[in-house]
């Protein structure tokens, strides 16, 4: 039975699923923010409240819940920060007479005295001083906040992704994403399977049987494996039958497992050829880099040799494939989550490995 992940008109189901997460985790995000924000402002006023208490001998204000007027803490910032009345309505760009008002109402609300006026002068009293600094820090935590989070979402999205799908599939997929989305920067690296990444990346490309997909993970093209090696090496050795695979210079890694599994797949017997000389590889990239050479016949991934079997670099030999239960998938991090650009990308490549394949075979 083949995957059905894939849909040559529409999205897979998992993009559908995927969406609705991203509807929540942005919800989610705005609550966030909304939750730092409130969080920040109440250390602001509990700061607040603690130095009206030390400075109003316990008024009874200072039980109640209602909170001081935020424009009255940012004129009192303000006045802090530029020393006079004038300075302060230059600076916020409104009268003497609001700047006044505002530094009046928050004394009224707290009870006691934070301004020492003396003529035409004001200056700050030490409990207006006290209270000042605390308004300084806690509004300068808000904007450190804020900056964080909109520094985040500038960074660029991280990809880490199995060696050989960078060139052969994500490459040509990020281009087409980039010239769509020209605000978002991304950076992609190299991961080797079953080794941790560090730091980790907002997306990660990884392979799995199907059945076994990490959680959330999403499956985006398939793994099947078919027979492959360049058109000079197959004149030379005059392979036309899947037969004649058996008597040909198989190129696999460190062990020859799939190729045995292909053998079973095709119903041949497995037999010595003569040739005591085995050439294997360390990696996917190497084995179809030398099969494109003409050293001989590699079992590689077909949707990731797509390009080079459209070239006519590689020829398929057989329509027999392996590892049809096997999936190239994507998993977005839980930072990643909270990224909208992450969260766009995910859906682009998830749609795009749907839009040319279906049921693990190419759609065109």
């Amino acid at each position: 039975m083949g995957l059905m992940f894939w849909s040559s008109s529409v999205p897979p189901a998992a993009l559908h699923c995927l969406r609705n997460r991203q509807r929540r985790k942005i919800s989610h995000q705005q609550a966030r923010m909304r939750y730092l924000t409130k969080k920040v402002q109440n250390f602001l006023f509990s700061s607040i409240k603690l130095t009206f208490h030390e400075f109003a001998n316990g008024a009874t204000r200072m039980a109640q819940d209602r909170l001081p007027p935020l424009r009255a803490l940012k004129t009192l910032e303000a006045f802090h920060q530029n020393g006079s009345v004038t300075a302060t309505a230059r600076a916020l760009n409104v009268s003497h007479s609001a700047v006044s008002h505002q530094l009046k109402q928050i004394e009224d609300w707290a009870g006691i005295r934070l301004m020492r006026r003396d003529g035409r002068q004001t200056a700050l009293t030490e409990a207006g001083e006290s209270l000042a600094q605390v308004i300084n820090e806690s509004f300068g935590a808000i904007r450190h906040e804020i900056d964080r989070l909109t520094m985040r979402e500038r960074l660029p999205v991280s990809i880490a992704s199995l060696r050989f799908v960078i060139p052969n599939w994500l490459l040509p997929e990020i281009e087409a994403f980039m010239a769509a989305n020209p605000d978002v920067s991304v950076y992609i690296q190299e991961h080797v399977s079953d080794h941790p990444v560090s730091p980790e990346p907002d997306l990660l490309i990884g392979f799995s049987l199907a059945g076994q997909l990490p959680e959330g993970a999403e499956p985006i093209i398939p793994g099947a494996a078919i027979p492959v090696c360049a058109p000079s090496y197959q004149a030379r050795h005059a392979i036309r039958s899947d037969a004649d695979i058996a008597d040909a210079t198989l190129l696999h890694d460190e062990d020859m497992r799939m190729w045995r599994t292909w053998f079973c797949a095709a119903g041949i017997k497995e037999h010595d050829n003569g040739d005591e000389r085995r050439l294997f590889f360390s990696g996917s990239a190497l084995i179809c880099d030398a099969a494109r050479r003409g050293l001989g016949v590699a079992l590689c991934r077909e949707a990731l040799i797509e390009p080079y079997l459209e070239s006519g670099e590689l020829v398929r030999l057989s329509d027999i494939r392996i590892d049809k239960a096997s999936v190239y998938y994507l998993q977005l991090s839980q930072h990643g989550m909270n990224r909208r650009a992450a969260i766009a990308l995910t859906e682009w490549l998830i749609k795009q490995g749907g839009l040319k394949w279906q049921d693990g075979l190419p759609t065109a």
